[in-house]
């Protein structure tokens, strides 16, 4: 009897973000961070989606708070605007 392969672990923090950022367009609109459980961790906007978005990928200059949030990431949910006063 053979054994069923272990699932693939699900991708978490800069794995996600990476996953979502090659996706995003250079457009004003709100993004928001999801945890496992699906508890909303943060709600942001930004001018530009891929600039903000990318900044989470980046090692170091963090805070605690913005490091354990990005961990946590499990998934993301974008909105793109016409303009960053629309994201507001």
């Amino acid at each position: 009897m053979s054994e069923s392969p272990s699932p693939a672990p699900r991708k978490r923090g800069v794995d996600v973000i990476k996953d979502n950022l090659s996706r995003l367009p250079k457009k004003p609109g709100v993004y928001r961070m999801f945890g496992e459980d699906d508890t909303v961790l943060y709600v942001g906007k930004a001018k530009n989606l891929s600039a903000r978005v990318s900044s989470y990928t980046r090692i170091g200059g963090h805070t605690q708070r913005i490091a354990a949030m990005i961990l946590a990431t499990a998934r993301m949910e974008f909105v793109v605007t016409e303009t960053e006063t629309e994201a507001l």
